[in-house]
């Protein structure tokens, strides 16, 4: 081949634009996850405030970690970026693109992951996690103590006027001792422990 054909060719290869890895797309599944969530393990004594977003980085979608998840999780030190993996699994990789956590949805905006030697890993939208955490403001209102639930006792409000030191179970105190309660559904609760003979308190 004549010497200024290779220089030619050469000088094309130098000139030719590289290319880069392309962004992921922006699914619908990718929409659904923009915002605040929560990395926990099955116990919940650790979690992990994150937040997802749709801007683009180097193989994937930015996040942001709260500054205390490294100390919490140390293996979430190094994620970098996010996509939405097949079947809908979300994966948070590392800067060198290796996948830290590969999490599948096992129920309604409910995701899992499992990473050898540190169990399993959980993850929830913050807005899921406050709507099933039970605060007082939502016993308060008028109910109904029922034997059996075609069996009314009497009614009775809860009020959000202090009574003593404050407690995080649901609880009637009277002079011969006290009733505690579990909630079934967001208008029924049923005394503890549960047992052949119940005693209910329902919603008005």
């Amino acid at each position: 081949m004549p010497q200024r054909v290779v220089f030619a060719l050469f000088a094309m290869c130098l000139s030719a634009p590289v290319a880069h890895a392309q962004a992921p797309s922006a699914s619908d599944a990718a929409k659904e996850m923009v915002g605040a969530w929560e990395i926990s393990n099955a116990a919940r004594d650790k979690t992990c405030p994150v937040t997802f977003a749709l801007e683009t980085a180097a193989g994937g979608f930015k996040l942001e970690l709260d500054a205390e998840c490294a100390k919490v999780f140390p293996s979430l030190r190094e994620v970098a970026t996010w996509t939405i993996g097949p079947n809908d699994s979300v994966r948070l990789f590392d800067a060198k693109g290796a996948v830290v956590l590969d999490f599948m949805e096992v129920e309604s905006h409910m995701y899992e992951a499992e990473r050898k030697g540190e169990g399993l890993y959980f993850m929830r939208t913050q807005a899921a996690i406050r709507a099933a955490t039970i605060t007082p403001e939502r016993l308060f209102g008028d109910w109904t103590l029922l034997k059996e639930f075609e069996k009314p006792l009497c009614r009775l409000t809860l009020s959000n006027a202090p009574a003593g030191p404050e407690t995080y179970q649901l609880m009637l105190a009277g002079r011969s001792g006290a009733w505690r309660f579990g909630e079934s559904d967001s208008t029924t609760w049923e005394r503890l422990p549960p047992s052949t003979d119940p005693l209910v308190l329902m919603r008005q």
